[in-house]
């Protein structure tokens, strides 16, 4: 089973080797233990092309990659309390998309601006 830690800690202080720190940040550590991901790499046509996210009952996270070096994508998608808005958001050529609320029942949809674009979706959740 994968599992995966995000920690964070930042430490301000007047000092450049940063000794005598006026604030420390160290929260808890976010632990996720999903039960299952899926990875596919997709092909986004200046059409869109539609992503099935419902093939998990909930998700934690979406990531895109957009694997193409000159060609933006416009990823579509529903988040929870936001009824039936779209979400709409660019990801620029060789960028990341990472999301952690939307929605499974509502698929993805991925529009390439002028060519048809390669991308890698990992959705993670139970």
């Amino acid at each position: 089973m994968p599992y995966s830690k995000v920690e964070l800690s930042s430490v301000y202080s007047a000092s450049s080797d940063y000794s005598n720190p006026v604030a420390r940040f160290m929260p808890a550590a976010y632990a996720v233990t999903p039960d299952e991901f899926v990875h596919m790499q997709v092909q986004a046509d200046t059409g869109g092309t539609g992503v099935q996210t419902s093939i998990l009952s909930a998700a934690t996270a979406l990531i895109v990659k957009n694997l193409d070096g000159t060609n933006y994508v416009t990823a579509t998608f529903r988040s929870a309390g936001n009824s039936s808005t779209d979400n709409i958001i660019r990801i620029a050529a060789g960028a990341f998309l990472v999301v952690s609320d939307f929605t499974v029942a509502n698929n993805l949809t991925l529009t390439a601006n002028s060519a048809a674009v390669n991308c890698d979706v990992f959705i993670v959740g139970t």
